[in-house]
């Protein structure tokens, strides 16, 4: 999975133009995360499609920019993201992202060091 993280005006209907677009392509979203940071909008998205979604984010002038992300299902028990944070710590492995996914428990997140990340993991 590819995540592009991208900065947007704050304003009403900021990211209405890039869905809007992403829509028209057929381009589902896998998981978004956005919030207000010093006044602007910083949105990442994991998309179905990233060779779209790219196209799509540099035809519309965005500058972005894009990580591998992860993937993990989660256990629905206190202190499970504790539990995964702790041991990417533990490895000195820095999270970039950090978000649910529309699956259900799941978490999508980036760090510093992809391969290491894995590993830990045991993930593909």
């Amino acid at each position: 999975m590819r995540e592009f993280s991208f900065v947007i005006g704050n304003c009403p209907g900021a990211l209405v133009e890039i869905a809007e677009a992403l829509g028209e392509e057929h381009v589902n979203i896998d998981g978004i995360a956005g919030m207000t940071v010093l006044e602007e909008g910083v949105v990442g998205i994991v998309p179905d499609d990233p060779g779209k979604a790219r196209k799509i984010l540099r035809d519309k002038g965005v500058e972005f920019e894009e990580r591998e992300a992860l993937v993990l299902d989660l256990p629905h028990h206190p202190g499970e993201l504790a539990t995964i944070l702790a041991r990417l710590s533990a490895e000195g492995i820095n999270v970039l992202s950090l978000y649910a996914s529309f699956g259900k428990h799941q978490i999508v997140f980036t760090v510093d060091d992809v391969a290491r990340a894995k590993g830990i993991f045991r993930m593909p």
